[in-house]
């Protein structure tokens, strides 16, 4: 058994701030005991995308670079597999919404790029198409040390149960979903963590941030970050105002015999699923 740990903070307009409060989080909950670490979407700045200013590129580094290089140090010293989302930058004007996945040595053990790249301005204002390219890794899973196969959705691409799925196909025994979502949408998370863990018998966790990034906003982000057992049943969930760390044993020897119970993975029709992608 493996204990998860995700981190729900608040974010600031300095980089180096986000990254000093996200490195303390990450020892106090290595320092529980927490093995795997997931901190949310754009860890180390604001939830820039409710605007759409020029200036806001300037945020986006490359793989390694500066942040990486410190959580690379990070999950070294602290002998962890650290989920670390960041804006990237490969070269100008290519950039990504992008998770970095570390390991126990320091490594980079692999990147997942935001899929579905949102554009909304319905209930919420997202324009996150003016800062990123859509996602051109598919949906990998990442082998960590510790025996548990992790699979990566970033915020918007929650919505999609093909992306969960295709992580199941895949091998995940967890899935992490690193966040950036704001009150108005706060109706859908419990219900669509829970289905994701449900329809396809692995553990969830789903981390948000809390709190408004800019003075004045609108944009009250709503925190709950949570753990969803293969079940469906709800481990453990934050609060909606404050910074907190919460977390998860995994027990993968649940996993199979759920599944060979209700017999999804047998019973599914893939020759019948062509208008899936026409």
């Amino acid at each position: 058994m493996i204990k998860a740990a995700m981190i729900q903070m608040s974010g600031h307009i300095e980089k180096e701030k986000n990254i000093e409060k996200a490195i303390g989080h990450v020892k106090k909950a290595s320092a529980n005991g927490a093995k795997i670490i997931c901190l949310q979407e754009l860890f180390n700045t604001i939830y820039f995308c409710t605007e759409t200013k020029a200036e806001y590129f300037d945020f986006a580094e490359p793989i390694p670079g500066p942040t990486i290089d410190k959580m690379c140090d990070l999950a070294r010293e602290e002998k962890i597999v650290l989920v670390a989302p960041i804006y990237e930058k490969v070269i100008e004007g290519e950039l990504y919404n992008t998770a970095t996945i570390i390991g126990p040595n320091g490594e980079i053990i692999g990147k997942y790029r935001k899929m579905s790249i949102p554009f909304v301005t319905g209930l919420i204002r997202g324009f996150e198409k003016f800062y990123f390219r859509p996602g051109n890794l598919g949906f990998p899973v990442f082998k960590t040390p510790f025996g548990i196969n992790i699979g990566i959705l970033i915020c918007f691409d929650r919505h999609f149960p093909e992306a969960a799925r295709a992580l199941a196909l895949n091998g995940a025994d967890l899935i992490l979903i690193p966040t950036a979502t704001a009150a108005k949408t706060q109706y859908l998370w419990e219900i669509e963590l829970r289905a994701h863990a449900i329809d396809n018998i692995y553990y969830v966790g789903g981390v948000n941030r809390v709190g408004k990034d800019v003075d004045g906003s609108e944009y009250h982000f709503y925190g709950s970050s949570m753990f969803v057992d293969p079940k469906g049943q709800i481990i453990t969930q934050a609060g909606s105002d404050d910074d907190e760390i919460i977390y998860a044993d995994i027990d993968l020897s649940i996993i199979p015999p759920l599944r060979n119970d209700w017999g999804f993975f047998r019973d599914r029709r893939p020759d019948a699923y062509g208008d899936l992608i026409k």
